[in-house]
């Protein structure tokens, strides 16, 4: 018997030996706003989301980060956070400000889902979605005003319940009490329900809300059953500012969540100076078991962009932006993991998410239209 390997077999074949890593600039690719989303694909390759002409567009590279193919799709998209995954099926699903898109996986579209729920004019702000082991995908965001809620004072946090060929089967809001709630991020939770973090409004001094709404804050977390009813939910942060941005399950029970703090003590002024990246480990039920705070985040008003993920060790390792060197922070850590602290020029500007590959390296997407794949040690 013969057997006949195709190219792209040989070399995803030889990927899983080798620890492949480069750097690939795609801004001339895109022709709108500057962050990129990225994951691995089911052929060692990745999948992109970003804008060009206004429009949702989707890359598909190989595993060394050339291009296959491009596809731009009518959904309006020229600014803001992203969020491609790909899907069991093996198309692509991608969230943006505007709404849904869903592909085959050639990137021809199958369907597309704009605003939220009855009103396809109101934006979802959809910040993260993911295809749950029940064969739904969550799609999460905000800050959404419900129509008709005359109790809401502002934007609710969002959560969207979708079957596989685009009908939403559930539209869940949270929070509302003060402006500008939302969650960032979502992940399946270790008893297969949900949790969302974001942020959640609330007051200044004597004002049960405050005007300068996005530098009053707590870190927002949620966990919900598969319809989206509240099992519970906390809230983490002083008087003054926190945020959170993302959010990974520890080996062990328990999760890690990701965010920013900035201690102002009410001069808002002050942040570009006090901003911190907050680590926060919480046990099931969402309670505080350690912090660490890390200094000289870059601060940006909307919302300092941070992702994590898991290790091949058992440890994490977040992306984001360093105030005192512009590129791209790294930072490693863990029980079984050599710390590591990295700043790089010339590497995007912040990361805008990270995912383990398939080889223990790590897939990052920058806002600067620049993608990064490292190997285990964040060599690249």
């Amino acid at each position: 018997m013969i057997m006949v390997c195709s190219c792209e077999e040989e070399k995803a074949n030889e990927a899983k030996k080798d620890n492949i890593t480069f750097i690939k600039d795609f801004s001339s690719y895109t022709s709108c706003g500057y962050k990129l989303d990225v994951k691995q694909t089911n052929d060692l390759g990745y999948i992109l989301a970003g804008c060009k002409n206004d429009s949702a567009t989707l890359i598909k590279v190989d595993l060394f980060g050339e291009l296959m193919w491009q596809k731009t799709y009518g959904l309006l998209d020229y600014w803001g956070d992203k969020s491609v995954i790909q899907t069991s099926d093996g198309g692509y699903l991608f969230a943006t400000w505007t709404g849904l898109l869903k592909t085959n996986s050639d990137g021809e579209k199958e369907w597309i889902k704009k605003g939220i729920e009855g009103n396809q004019n109101k934006y979802p702000y959809y910040e993260d979605i993911i295809e749950h082991s029940n064969g739904f995908y969550y799609a999460v965001g905000g800050p959404v005003t419900p129509s008709g809620n005359a109790s809401s004072n502002g934007g609710q946090a969002l959560l969207v319940k979708i079957d596989n060929t685009g009908n939403i089967l559930k539209t869940k809001f949270f929070g509302g009490e003060c402006e500008d709630d939302l969650f960032r991020s979502v992940i399946e939770s270790n008893d297969s329900k949900l949790i969302m973090v974001g942020e959640k409004g609330h007051g200044n001094q004597n004002f049960s809300c405050s005007f300068n709404f996005r530098y009053y804050k707590d870190i927002y977390i949620v966990k919900t059953n598969l319809n989206g009813a509240v099992l519970w939910q906390q809230t983490h942060g002083n008087e003054y500012l926190e945020k959170g941005t993302d959010i990974v399950a520890k080996e062990t029970d328990g999760y890690i969540v990701v965010g920013e703090k900035c201690d102002h003590g009410y001069n808002i002024s002050t942040c570009s100076d006090r901003a911190k990246v907050m680590i926060l480990e919480i046990d099931e039920n969402g309670n505080s078991q350690e912090q660490t705070l890390l200094n000289n985040l870059y601060f940006f008003e909307g919302g300092s962009p941070i992702s994590v993920s898991n290790t091949n060790n058992n440890g994490y390792v977040f992306v984001s932006n360093h105030k005192n060197q512009f590129g791209t922070w790294f930072y490693k850590w863990g029980q079984n993991e050599s710390n590591i602290d990295l700043k790089i020029n010339d590497a995007g500007s912040g990361g805008e998410s990270i995912e383990m590959s398939e080889d223990g390296g790590f897939i990052i997407g920058t806002s600067g239209n620049i993608i990064i794949k490292t190997d285990q040690d964040l060599n690249f």
